[in-house]
């Protein structure tokens, strides 16, 4: 469920993020509901919806100001084989904030806001680097929450699709190649990762 915790002194987020004894990593004050079918976990992901913290810009009038991250925790077992054999999946649903040129935006609060967002996703591109270099011995994962949190689907075993939304007009172009570039670096530190393994 959603975190209440507020954002700090220098406006980034409040929440607490930390790793159990089987390195598992939760989100502090986060409760996980039970559903038992698509209808109620659709509710849940509709709520966090209209939670989400969204404010105007020169550029987008209802801009994402913060990442949100959805996650599903599925337990599975075979009609065919033991009953005592469960397997675990967990699925992330992942919106990243929009990366905005500061220059454009004219409210300082925006721009602060962009700082975090561009600093994050900055930290993002270099931990999906590192976990992909067979040749690194340390993935800087606690870099930030959000890719300490994300740590389980960016290395091991996970499959990761990239969706990544443009803006086809001249006004929007710097923002429309900075995005394709990062997505595109995303999409090949993992395909590289996965012809490594192979």
């Amino acid at each position: 469920m959603l975190s209440d915790a507020p954002r700090d002194k220098a406006g980034g987020s409040g929440i607490s993020i930390q790793d159990d004894a089987k390195g598992e990593v939760h989100v502090k004050g986060l409760s996980s509901p039970q559903v038992m079918n698509e209808e109620e976990a659709l509710n849940h992901l509709f709520e966090g919806e209209t939670r989400k913290t969204i404010a105007g810009t020169t550029m987008n009038e209802h801009s994402s100001r913060a990442h949100s991250v959805y996650t599903i925790h599925i337990q599975s077992k075979s009609r065919m084989e033991s009953a005592e054999k469960v397997i675990h999946s967990k699925l992330h649903l992942v919106d990243l904030a929009g990366n905005e040129r500061t220059k454009k935006l004219e409210a300082a609060a925006r721009m602060k806001e962009a700082n975090y967002i561009n600093k994050s996703l900055t930290f993002l591109e270099q931990v999906v680097v590192a976990a992909c270099d067979s040749k690194k011995d340390h993935v800087p994962y606690r870099q930030s929450k959000l890719t300490n949190l994300l740590k389980s689907s960016i290395g091991g075993n996970c499959k990761t699709v990239m969706i990544a939304n443009i803006w086809p007009e001249e006004g929007y172009l710097e923002e429309t190649i900075s995005t394709l570039k990062f997505a595109s670096r995303m999409m090949k530190v993992q395909n590289e990762a996965v012809v490594n393994e192979l």
